[in-house]
């Protein structure tokens, strides 16, 4: 599903949750439950990205209708724009987040939703103004 303007996200779900979901960890039904109760689910282009190059044989069709139901937050001039300042911001704090990470902060940051991530640790959310990191499995 593309980005449209006028659509009630509910949150921005990281790459390791919707890996879970691919590969039927229980607890992701109700996660997904939860949050579509609130609106519809977003992923980033990169998370798109990631479940592609992370996809095995014969997974292809369920990979696919997967994608075809989420909203897809795209990389564009102001996500990335955002990704640089917040590696940047985080560099002169003395803190490291992957490029791909960071895009995914951004891309929350743009649709105004949390992040929904399995991965707390890899976004230091204490120091990224504005962005609400929600544990998957509430660890």
């Amino acid at each position: 599903m593309r980005w449209e303007e006028g659509l009630i996200i509910s949150c921005l779900v990281d790459s390791d949750i919707c890996i879970d979901y691919l590969r039927g960890r229980e607890y992701t039904k109700v996660l997904f439950r939860k949050w579509m109760e609130r609106g519809l689910l977003s992923i980033s282009a990169i998370t798109h990205l990631e479940i592609y190059a992370g996809m095995r044989k014969g997974e292809e069709s369920a990979t696919a209708d997967f994608l075809d139901n989420m909203v897809t937050v795209p990389v564009d001039e102001s996500v990335a724009g955002s990704s640089g300042n917040i590696i940047r911001h985080l560099r002169a704090k003395g803190l490291t987040i992957s490029p791909m990470d960071s895009i995914i902060a951004a891309s929350a940051l743009f649709a105004n939703v949390p992040l929904v991530t399995n991965k707390v640790a890899d976004y230091p959310v204490a120091h990224i103004t504005g962005l609400p990191i929600v544990n998957g499995i509430g660890k």
